[in-house]
């Protein structure tokens, strides 16, 4: 091999072991992986240090950016975000330990793909390769990448499922409502994407210290960016939309959950609970000269209240119980002429076993009672199951699997699964004026409500034109099982569904926290987590349909056809390079 061929042989093993920061020691490693937990931590929900998720996913990206290799890359990745996942949903102990491990570690797969993209963008903005793809694109694209694994994450699941849109980046900047205002037409991703774009900037900013004139343009477009954001979420919440709704009652029980599914009191004493509380709301609030519209029970609080199955329990104590829990709510609904939405469970299709009649389908379920007393026709059966909760996945697709989770569960678990919902109910609340037309709300079921897409859906009807399809959210939701912060980032969370589609929000939830959200995000009037009460308030209702509710996920799904188009030019690249280094060699 002649002199030339080993300086290019000698070259092409250099290059990318000089494009690496410094120091690149593993220590140095988890000392930015530590404070990305750390300070990502205390930026959500229930500390809401917000300003700080600005700069705390920077650590995480330096550190897979001084990786040595793309399988390096994947592994610190992979370990900042389960200690992330750990930190922050540490309180699923009370319910699984298994489950928490194993649910944490599947999540931080995410995070562990992205960082191979993510140390990908960062090399070529590193001093050391001049000439190369601009800081610039180098930022946005990272906030592409980021933004595309969020919504993958929360939409693609091995499960079947739905996915877990919990502890997105965006929903960091709850308590700061001028700058989540463009979640009505990216969702709350656009959120993520923004905040993802800053801590990129600040890491290329940090490896182009010594030359920082190279990031110039990329600083000045996110500066840019950031003010429209803001000028846009100014205008957004400055607009008169907005028009009085019905006056809604939300009652927090605070029964806590057993893992064996027992609500902490027989059902006789839940049902008295909230028939007490909620009666003696009206006459309070009645006394004021206030009418309520609408009360709300939090999930599965009721027993199953449907004909099939009060006619099926017939004669037993169980069944005195459930009649007597229907015979209770439309008593007040006539005697406060009000409506009430109340969650429980659905029995129906029974079948003997042995010594039982057992119902083989169990629904997870909204009940509407109108307010002559009358059980409506239009209930609304959880369509978002959680896995492992509330069914017991791969039992089509993986027999042996599935027969395998039996054994290991508890002796109901087979018993226990519920069956999915099948269809979207709109309700109509009539309003006291006849010639009106009533409000329309639609009510997801616990963690439901933390799916954009999901919720998206319930509010738009492909093919039916601009308008969206329900005047209010309402969503009943039971956290029994949970402790500490699972409350507050579900309230977080929540917060979203009410910008993205400029609807109010009233949640009535078991362990709190119960309340309300307005049309622009502000929450107001809620019940601490973990005391029992209600809280009422008069709905702002608003006119505007976003662009969110008409083309739903666009921006994300956008992303992440970008961040394909990035991988597949990057393992185009690679391959290249190989080949190039391989003929180079021979």
């Amino acid at each position: 091999m002649n002199r030339s061929a080993q300086a290019t042989k000698r070259d092409s093993r250099d290059e990318p072991r000089a494009a690496r920061p410094r120091p690149r020691t593993w220590p140095a490693q988890v000392g930015l992986l530590a404070a990305s937990v750390l300070l990502l931590s205390l930026a959500f929900a229930p500390l809401n240090q917000f300003y700080l998720a600005w700069v705390g996913l920077a650590p995480w990206m330096l550190a897979v950016s001084m990786a040595r290799s793309k399988k390096a890359a994947f592994a610190w990745g992979f370990a900042g975000a389960w200690a992330f996942f750990l930190a922050n949903m540490w309180w699923l102990w009370f319910v699984t330990i298994p489950g928490m491990f194993v649910l944490t570690l599947y999540l931080a797969v995410f995070w562990a793909v992205a960082a191979i993209v993510v140390r990908g963008l960062l090399v070529p903005a590193l001093p050391e390769r001049e000439g190369t793809r601009s800081a610039l694109l180098g930022v946005l694209l990272i906030a592409t990448t980021w933004t595309a694994f969020e919504w993958l994450r929360g939409n693609v699941s091995f499960l079947g499922n739905q996915g877990l849109p919990w502890l997105y980046l965006g929903q960091t900047q709850s308590p700061l409502l001028l700058m989540c205002q463009v979640a009505d037409v990216t969702s709350v991703l656009g959120v993520s994407f923004w905040v993802a774009m800053v801590n990129a900037l600040l890491v290329v900013l940090y490896l182009n210290r010594a030359r920082l004139r190279r990031a110039f343009s990329a600083a000045v477009t996110v500066g840019v960016l950031l003010v429209a954001i803001g000028v846009y979420g100014a205008f957004r919440m400055s607009q008169d939309t907005q028009y009085p709704g019905p006056t809604v009652l939300v009652v927090q029980s605070n029964y806590k959950q057993s893992n064996s599914g027992e609500k902490g009191a027989p059902m006789r004493e839940i049902v008295d609970f909230h028939v007490g509380t909620t009666r003696a709301a009206l006459q309070q609030l009645a006394s004021r000269g206030q009418h309520v519209d609408l009360v709300v029970w939090s999930e599965t609080m009721m027993p199953p209240l449907n004909d099939s199955a009060l006619e099926q329990a017939r004669g037993s104590p169980q069944g005195e119980v459930w009649q007597r829990a229907r015979d209770e709510i439309s008593r007040v609904a006539t005697e406060f002429h009000t409506a009430l939405l109340v969650g429980g469970i659905m029995h129906d299709d029974w079948q003997v076993r042995g010594d039982y009649i057992l119902p083989q389908d169990r629904r997870n379920s909204a009940y509407f009672f109108t307010p002559d007393g009358r059980l409506s026709d239009a209930r609304y059966d959880k369509i978002h199951l959680v896995p492992f909760g509330e069914y017991i996945p791969f039992k089509e697709s993986i027999p042996p699997l599935y027969r395998l989770f039996i054994k290991l569960g508890p002796n109901y678990y087979e018993e226990y699964a519920l069956t999915r919902g099948g269809k979207l109910t709109v309700f109509a609340l009539k309003r006291d004026d006849a010639a009106q037309q009533p409000y329309r709300f639609v009510a997801p079921i616990c963690f439901e409500d933390i799916v954009p897409s999901m919720v998206a859906r319930m509010m738009h009807e492909p093919g039916s034109g601009p308008a969206k399809r329900a005047d209010f959210l309402v969503n009943i939701t039971n956290d029994g099982w949970f402790r500490a912060g699972q409350m507050p980032q579900h309230l977080q969370a929540a917060v979203f569904r009410s910008i993205e589609h400029r609807v109010a929000t009233a949640r009535s939830v078991n362990t709190g926290v119960s309340g309300f959200v307005d049309p622009v995000g502000r929450v107001s009037a809620t019940v601490p987590a973990e005391t029992e009460g209600w809280s009422a308030q008069k709905l702002v209702l608003d006119r505007r349909v976003t662009p969110y509710t008409r083309v739903g996920d666009a921006f994300p799904i956008t992303c992440v056809a970008a961040t394909a188009v990035v991988c597949v030019a990057g393992i185009v690249r690679d391959r290249r390079n190989r080949s190039v280094r391989s003929e180079t060699e021979s």
